[in-house]
This record gives structure tokens, sequence and C-alpha cells, in this order.
């Protein structure tokens, strides 16, 4: 199974003044474990300071480039559509995404493409992760049962969330869980793929994370190992640009 670790390259960091986050160890560990690995050059959201990405203009909601949001929902020009999706965001997020959170959802969607582009499951890594001592067995449990299931999460933030068994042994169904339980690290075939991409040709109004563990909304069930095979890296998730410079 093919591995992609998402990381913004040195170049992307200098020009937008964000911190780069050391990947050495994660490297290192992946090849202590005989893990082959290709890094995914991260998208972040401007490709210039006044110029958007191609992909982050293509799915930005309108509301993300005015100041005054209450002029914006006045403006009868925007559907109704448009103004249930952005308060539905802001009620369950409290505040609309950043930079850096748009270019974590481009990423992680540039890599479905890559997924059913290949026509096989694949494995997605985030860069501020640390891995388990059994995470290759973990990745040759996940490639068993991949097809059937879909989607495997290698791991959730927070602890108050509530699972339930599954036939698979060593899988659970997350069942209900608060906002943001983290992309650190999945695993994805094709077809589970197809329907998070379908989902999500719409305007992005929510962080991935909140978009993928909404199985209601685009039918690609919520599993998880119950034995995670990876785990955050304190240190580089402290210094992650995800939260930095919201769109103002």
């Amino acid at each position: 199974m093919r591995v992609f670790i998402i990381h913004l390259s040195p170049k992307t960091c200098q020009n937008f003044s964000l911190k780069e986050t050391h990947i050495t160890t994660l490297l290192e560990s992946l090849k202590l474990q005989g893990i082959s690995y290709e890094i995914f050059d991260a998208i972040y959201s401007k490709i210039s300071p006044t110029q958007l990405h191609p992909l982050i203009l293509e799915h930005l909601h309108p509301s993300f480039m005015v100041e005054d949001l209450l002029a914006f929902c006045k403006n009868e020009k925007h559907p109704p559509c448009a103004l249930k999706n952005f308060f539905y965001a802001l009620k369950h997020c409290g505040k609309r995404m950043g930079f850096g959170e748009l270019g974590c959802y481009a990423s992680h969607y540039s890599l479905w493409q890559k997924c059913i582009e290949l026509n096989e499951a694949i494995c997605i890594l985030e860069d501020d992760i640390v891995l388990k001592e059994r995470f290759k067995e973990s990745l040759e449990f996940c490639d068993k049962h991949i097809n059937e299931l879909g989607y495997i999460r290698l791991m959730h933030l927070e602890e108050n969330v509530a699972k339930q068994k599954t036939p698979v042994k060593g899988v659970s169904q997350i069942l209900n869980f608060k906002d943001g339980i983290g992309t650190q690290g999945y695993v994805l075939a094709p077809k589970a793929a197809q329907k998070l991409l379908k989902y999500s040709a719409k305007e992005w109004v929510m962080p991935i994370d909140c978009v993928m563990d909404r199985h209601y909304w685009h039918g690609v069930k919520n599993y998880v190992l119950e034995e995670f095979a990876i785990a955050c890296d304190e240190m580089n998730t402290q210094n992650s640009n995800t939260e930095k410079q919201r769109p103002k």
C-alpha cells in the first residue's frame, strides 16, 4: 500500500513565513519499519501574497472574501443554500476556516483524487505524527479489510468519542463525537474516496475532519482501529500552521 505524507515544503514555509514541520524522525521511523513513502507537497491557500491557490478559489465559499458578514447575509444575490451552509458551519465551528485549514482540505482532497487515479487503497498521513511500534502490522491489517470498510482511521483526537464494535475484530465504528477529531492518518479505498470527492465538489465551509466524520452527509462510515497505529507529535502539533492566518 502506498503511503503519502502531507508536508508543506520549505520553500512554501519560507515564502509565507510559516513554521516548517520537522519530519526527519517520522521518515526514519518509516524506514526502520521497512515502509516506503511518498512526500506530498501540501497545498497552501495562497500561491502569492495576493493570490489564492486555484483549487481554493474553485471551492471557496463567498463569505470568506468579505469583511462585513452582516452585509453579506443581507445581500439577496446569494442563494439561500449558500447562507444555510455558512451558518451551519458557524453554528458547529464558531468561526470561518483559516488559510491553513483551507489548504489542509485541498491537500486531502487532492490525495483523494490520487486514490481514484491509482485505483487502489492508499494511506494518508499528516506530518505531525509519530508511529506506534506496530504501525507496519496495523497497515497490513488495514490492507486486508479496506476494500470492505472503505475508510479506516489510524487514530482520533479527543477521549469522549462514542464507538461500537464491528464484525471486523480490531475495528470500531465511531458513532458520536466532538467536532474536530482530526485527520492525522487514515487508509482510504477508491470507493470511499469517490464519495468524499462527490460531497466536496461543493463549496467548503467546514474543516475537513468535521466533514469526513459526518458519515450521514456522504455515506462513508467512520471506522477506527481500536489500537491506534499513530499518535500526535506534540511538539510539531503545537507549531502547526493549520490554525494560523485566518481570512479577513
